[in-house]
């Protein structure tokens, strides 16, 4: 279920990423926010928020990434190299940041046609990645110089926030001849994504009809005001081009009448009704009738989600007891029952939950997460040891995150290890940008007795890097 990165209140919240205030901050987020220009998706104007809600999900990440894995291995990446992740957003979008992980709105997931449409989106995603287009993006940002550079990449940013609006009068601010060179660059990047998308499609015998069928969205665009066109239509190749070029692609390619397998789809419609329960109003999802392409056990599936958020954790308790029985062998099932059953107060039954989840998926951080925190709500000092080695495997699996470090640090504090425990804390506050607080807590934890060597050495390297002065 969905797990919230920075607020450790609960798990169902999701994650908040609050943008940070200072000019040199305000550079290092509209440098990241660029990376958002690398999309294939429509952006249209409206308001923008300085907040961006995203949402982890073990089941939605596994889900789409196992979508995602026959046009990733077509690229030549082993299974789990590319990475999905989900942003609540309702606007059809997806970008890639970072080396090899994809960014998809709730609202493409939600809007997309079908599943062929959710894979053409994909792939031109890959096909960036494969291109190296996010470190290029940075060497275009590089030939615009001083407040004409920050002109061009606050625009990107707002473009990425949805006001169209917003970044074309940032533009006009900065350098003509900036902003051409960086968009100029945008443009070549998109049909060469366009041309390994197209490749790997065929090469995965996937049909090329979903992605002609984004760009006829793209089209649309043209029939409206010129007020309203995304920021995206505007600093992309034109739509005709590049319908027309996937249209011919479409009529030569000899996957193009191939239909999804019958897994693919199944497994896009859970995905899809997931999504749906949990962005949703849940009184919506409650009164909304599953209709005729929604499986019974997929509609359960969200009643029980909806009954959960609004608080009527009993009946979410039914509806997923009744999909245990049917299916008892179904891990994510067993995990959102450890949730209601942590949310009831009864944390031995959820840890007992989570563990029959792990049994059936071993590799999840997130349920990982989920058990270690149950654990440590017994309150049951034998349940220490297995909080310690689970949450420190979650730690591993999600290095960059920071409430799994917090938590591992709870556990450690709890069994009387106070060194590991101020070192945890220590690294958790270099994941949340406090360097000075992650010093002080590094210095607390060599301050101990009987330090151990590595405790000592860990600790030592932060203050050696953070403070330039190792004791």
């Amino acid at each position: 279920m969905p797990t919230s990165l920075c607020n450790t209140a609960g798990v169902s919240t999701p994650v908040n990423m609050q943008v940070p205030v200072g000019f040199k901050a305000l550079v290092k987020t509209m440098r990241w926010l660029v990376l958002a220009a690398v999309t294939l998706c429509v952006f249209v104007a409206g308001s923008t928020s300085p907040r961006a809600n995203m949402i982890r999900d073990a089941e939605i990440e596994a889900g789409l990434e196992t979508l995602v894995q026959p046009l990733a291995l077509a690229a030549g990446y082993a299974p789990g190299e590319i990475t999905v992740r989900v942003v609540i957003n309702p606007k059809y979008n997806a970008f890639v940041a970072g080396k090899r992980t994809i960014y998809v709105h709730s609202g493409l997931i939600l809007q997309a046609d079908d599943v062929l449409e959710f894979l053409g989106v994909m792939a031109h995603e890959i096909g960036h990645i494969k291109a190296g287009h996010v470190p290029r993006l940075d060497e275009a940002q590089q030939q615009a110089s001083g407040a004409a550079a920050l002109a061009t990449i606050a625009a990107m940013a707002i473009a990425a926030g949805g006001s169209g609006d917003a970044a074309a009068g940032v533009l006009i601010g900065g350098s003509d001849r900036a902003n051409r060179v960086f968009l100029s660059s945008v443009r070549r990047n998109e049909s060469v994504a366009d041309e390994i998308g197209l490749a790997l499609m065929d090469k995965a015998a996937l049909s090329s009809v979903g992605l002609r069928n984004v760009m006829q969205r793209m089209a649309r665009q043209r029939a409206l005001p010129e007020s309203r066109q995304s920021i995206y239509y505007s600093t992309h190749p034109a739509s005709a081009e590049r319908l027309q070029a996937l249209q011919d692609h479409v009529n030569l390619s000899p996957h193009s009448a191939n239909a999804p397998s019958s897994d693919m789809t199944r497994l896009y419609a859970r995905m899809i009704s997931k999504m749906f329960a949990w962005t949703e109003n849940p009184q919506r999802v409650l009164n909304k009738n599953g209709g005729t392409n929604t499986r019974a056990d997929d509609r359960r599936y969200a009643l029980a989600i909806a009954s959960y958020r609004q608080g009527d954790l009993q009946s979410a308790l039914d509806h997923m007891e009744y999909l245990l029985s049917a299916y008892p062998n179904d891990p994510f099932f067993h995990e959102f029952h450890g949730d209601i059953l942590f949310a009831l107060a009864r944390p031995g039954d959820a840890a007992a939950a989570l563990e029959a989840a792990l049994a059936r998926r071993p590799a999840s951080p997130l349920v990982q997460l989920t058990l270690g925190r149950a654990l440590l709500a017994t309150g049951d000092k034998a349940n220490l040891p297995r909080a310690i080695k689970i949450l420190q495997t979650a730690r591993e699996g999600e290095p960059l995150w920071a409430f799994p470090a917090r938590q591992h640090a709870i556990a450690l504090g709890r069994a009387g290890h106070v060194a590991a425990a101020d070192l945890a804390l220590a690294e958790e506050s270099i994941l949340r940008g406090d360097e000075d607080r992650a010093v002080k807590l590094a210095r607390r934890a060599i301050s101990h007795a009987n330090v151990d060597a590595v405790i000592r050495s860990r600790a030592s390297d932060i203050i050696f890097h953070y403070d330039g002065a190792a004791d």
